[in-house]
């Protein structure tokens, strides 16, 4: 499981490196971002001349799939299990046709421990963020605008973040990021992505740290949240 998010980095900043022509994310400092809030993505889809362009846009928190009567349906849906994302209504079209990077600085797990849950920060072991692998989706608002939303993949959790948790996001390496959110993949070829994304996820790419306990309140917001405890 992944719900809660820290987004006190610039993705922008990573313009040149990741090859942007176009970036519609306004960036806001945010120290806990539950589900339901805007985060950026990564991704490459057709402009309105029919150019594929690489672009960072903003997607609410919690997938809504474009069949859906309403986006109540988003706040069951921020993570999705990549053991049957290929399967489930709710994925299986934004699987193979919409796949997406999210360049998260970090992110909040909690320790189940005998003195009651203990968060603790999750952030990059390097320079870069770290890139989850995500799936996006539309869905046509009353006013005929379009909803961006998205969701994060999660797997069974490995190395020392086990011991935090039994789950993790599905982290990319800064090359698996182009390969993830390519469109032109064929859809018979979607399954071995996945799987091979799978077996190159490195929790070694991921440090941590225990934080306070007010991190649990999404009201409380502030570089103070991120401050290492004990």
């Amino acid at each position: 499981m992944c719900g809660r998010l820290n987004m006190s980095l610039d993705p922008a900043d990573l313009a040149d490196e990741l090859r942007l022509d176009v970036i519609s994310y306004d960036f806001t400092p945010r120290y806990n971002v539950p589900p339901g809030s805007f985060v950026p993505i990564v991704v490459e889809r057709l402009d309105d001349e029919g150019q594929l362009t690489r672009r960072l846009e903003t997607a609410s928190w919690g997938l809504v799939p474009g069949w859906a009567k309403d986006t109540k349906i988003g706040f069951k849906a921020f993570n999705a299990r990549s053991e049957t994302v290929l399967e489930k209504p709710m994925f299986r079209q934004s699987i193979k046709r919409r796949r997406c990077a999210l360049p998260i600085p970090g992110y909040y797990e909690w320790e189940t421990t005998e003195d009651g849950k203990q968060p603790w920060m999750m952030s990059a072991a390097g320079a870069d963020p770290l890139f989850m692998a995500g799936l996006f989706e539309f869905w046509k608002q009353s006013d005929q605008s379009w909803l961006v939303s998205t969701t994060i993949l999660t797997m069974e959790a490995a190395g020392h973040l086990l011991d935090v948790h039994h789950r993790m996001p599905v982290f990319l390496s800064r090359g698996g990021v182009d390969q993830w959110i390519d469109p032109a993949v064929p859809s018979a070829e979607v399954p071995p992505l996945l799987e091979s994304t799978l077996s190159h996820v490195d929790p070694a790419s991921v440090t941590r740290h225990k934080v306070g306990k007010s991190v649990g309140n999404v009201r409380n917001d502030g570089p103070e949240l991120i401050t290492p405890v004990g």
